[in-house]
């Protein structure tokens, strides 16, 4: 990110070459489909570098921050790719927060007279009139939070959002076949009356009298009953 007052730390040779190593191992998309995709994404990328980007600042590294946050998280959907570009969005503003910061003490100190380099001491004292005196400096470190922890939320959420997706995605379970329940032994008395007939009732033993009349109807079976 560039500035007209006060420019971000410079890459480091280290970081460079590893750019330039992952650069030479990607080849771009290859087929028609993937080429459509990273031509809208590079269109998208420079949208948004206008709209954040302000004067002194270099549309070009935004696209390339975009860029390198769309090959890490590969956004699949609408919804991914707004999560995205909203991460890419609040790295941006913070650095230009970081850097407004920088500026704000080399200002003090230029106003305390201190030459530069300035000192561990002399840079406190800048820290501590700014925070005492300015409310501009509350501010920026209150913006750099801000951006901080949206770039955080957004990344969670990126990542809630994929997890669901994927829950969706996964094929039902097959129910596993109920076992069949070992049936209870039938009684004896249903096995000889499969039918489930209803039982005679049981036969009461004749009194004294009873057998006298029975035995006399068998002896005499053409007489009346009495």
């Amino acid at each position: 990110m560039e500035n007209t007052t006060q420019n971000p730390k410079p890459r480091t040779q280290a970081q460079i070459e590893a750019s330039r190593r992952n650069g030479a191992k990607s080849r771009g998309p290859v087929t028609d489909d993937g080429k459509a995709i990273s031509a809208r994404n590079a269109q998208r990328h420079q949208i948004f570098a206008q709209i954040t980007t302000i004067s002194g600042e270099a549309r070009e590294d935004y696209v390339r921050l975009s860029s390198e946050l769309y090959e890490t998280w590969c956004p699949t959907d609408e919804h991914e790719r707004i999560l995205v570009d909203t991460m890419a969005t609040c790295i941006w503003r913070r650095m230009r927060v970081l850097a407004m910061e920088s500026v704000a003490f080399d200002v003090q100190l230029e106003k305390a007279g201190v030459p530069a380099p300035a000192g561990i001491f002399e840079t406190f004292n800048a820290f501590n009139s700014l925070a005492q005196e300015s409310r501009a400096f509350q501010l920026l470190h209150q913006y750099e939070s801000r951006y901080l922890r949206a770039y955080e939320r957004a990344s969670r959420a990126l990542l809630s959002y994929r997890k669901s997706k994927t829950q969706e995605e996964l094929p039902e379970p097959t129910p596993e076949p109920t076992p069949e329940l070992d049936q209870a032994p039938t009684p004896e008395s249903e096995i000889q009356n499969p039918k489930n007939e209803p039982k005679a009732a049981a036969t009461q033993p004749l009194n004294r009298r009873e057998r006298r009349l029975q035995k006399w109807q068998k002896a005499h079976p053409k007489a009346p009953n009495h």
